[in-house]
């Protein structure tokens, strides 16, 4: 029913991807960033059309459509449910997280983070004068799981007072378990630390693999973000709902909005979710998780014979290379993959501790890119 063998033109609008395919050499390929290649789903580009239209954009507020919409979405998506009470809408997830900061920690306080990690969330931390308490995942030829004993050492730690989480994690696509997040919300209760759990990719999780809402498993110390911007490639529209079911918790949260002044939230982000958050939404969800995956294991069996291995995709669209094999420095690999394969892709030591000798693809792009660059990396391994 729907294809994503079209992209997106990325032609005088500003697009940030965009900007650097123009300042690629002839013939390369760009794998970077965690943005889709093609179009957003039908449903959303007709309501929006039909939106633009009318022609009126104020003031946007989160009625009843809007938070009845997010129940919705999440019964017949995550087969979980809320109450629209617990939501709070935000301005992104990083965003919101830099909020929860200020509201429930103090200057000097620690987060304590799962690295290799996406890079702007100890940005975020540390811009806000906290500091980053790193809890490796542990790694077993490219499998990654949660170090406990590491992490309970970590949240004992007096100056620990929140846990971020990312699930799906960025950049390995490990999804974490319900007897996972179980035993994080054992030790969080234990050390009296919240967790804020980034699940902006929970719908793209893969056959086999559910992501629980943190915050309903954890509701006394828990909040999860959801958004848009990935499910549904719309990461330039700075916005995301927060699931926050401790009552005290909220209006903490809500307060420091205030002191934020945070107002109406994007109309063109309202209109795009009510429409999103559908069971046609919901088709085309499962249809581009189907199209990713495919060019996930083309990509793994083409590079496998080279001793180059990727992590299993459990969730997400970004996919995790292993190169240490190649022995090369960090500097050395990127070169390899720039200059000699003609693909750009993320380099691993932007996602911290344990991120030297990777790098980060993109696989949500159409098949055809994918084609062009696995020719372009086994050319290269040639010599």
């Amino acid at each position: 029913m729907y294809t994503f063998d079209t992209p997106a033109s990325r032609d005088q609008n500003g697009n940030m991807k965009g900007g650097m395919e123009r300042a690629l050499p002839p013939g390369a390929v760009l794998l970077a960033g965690a943005e889709m290649d093609y179009p957003t789903a039908p449903c959303i580009r007709r309501a929006l059309a039909d939106f633009v239209q009318n022609g009126l954009y104020g003031f946007t507020l989160p009625d009843a459509a809007y938070l009845n919409s997010i129940v919705h979405w999440t019964r017949i998506a995550r087969n979980q449910t809320i109450t629209p009470e617990y939501i709070v809408p935000t301005l992104g997830t990083v965003m919101g997280l830099s909020a929860a900061l200020r509201a429930f920690t103090h200057p000097g306080d620690g987060v304590v983070i799962q690295h290799p990690s996406y890079y702007r969330f100890d940005r975020a931390v540390r811009r806000n004068g906290r500091r980053v308490i790193s809890n490796p995942l542990r790694e077993e030829s490219g499998v990654y799981s949660l170090d406990f004993a590491d992490l309970e050492a970590k949240l004992a730690l007096p100056e620990a007072k929140m846990l971020l989480l990312c699930n799906p994690h960025n950049p390995t696509g490990k999804v974490f378990s319900a007897q996972e997040l179980e035993h994080i919300a054992q030790l969080s209760a234990r050390y009296d630390v919240l967790v804020f759990s980034d699940e902006i990719f929970a719908e793209t999780a893969q056959s086999g693999h559910e992501v629980p809402l943190y915050a309903l498993l954890d509701p006394q110390r828990g909040i999860t973000s959801t958004s848009l911007g990935k499910t549904f490639n719309l990461t330039g529209v700075n916005h995301a709902n927060l699931l926050i079911p401790n009552e005290k918790l909220r209006q903490i949260y809500l307060a420091q909005q205030k002191v934020d002044h945070f107002g109406s939230i994007d109309p063109f982000f309202y209109t795009a979710l009510r429409a999103a958050y559908t069971e046609e939404g919901l088709v085309w969800v499962r249809a581009m998780n189907a199209h990713t995956l495919r060019l996930y294991e083309t990509l793994k069996q083409a590079l496998l014979p080279y001793g180059l291995t990727l992590s299993p995709l459990e969730g997400g669209f970004v996919t995790w290379l292993d190169c240490r094999r190649l022995g090369l420095s960090d500097a050395a690999l990127q070169h390899f993959f720039e200059r000699q394969a003609l693909v750009y892709a993320d380099p691993g030591t932007e996602y911290g501790p344990g991120g030297s000798g990777f790098m980060r693809l993109n696989v949500a792009t159409t098949a055809s890119r994918m084609d062009k660059a696995i020719a372009g990396i086994i050319r290269a391994l040639r010599g």
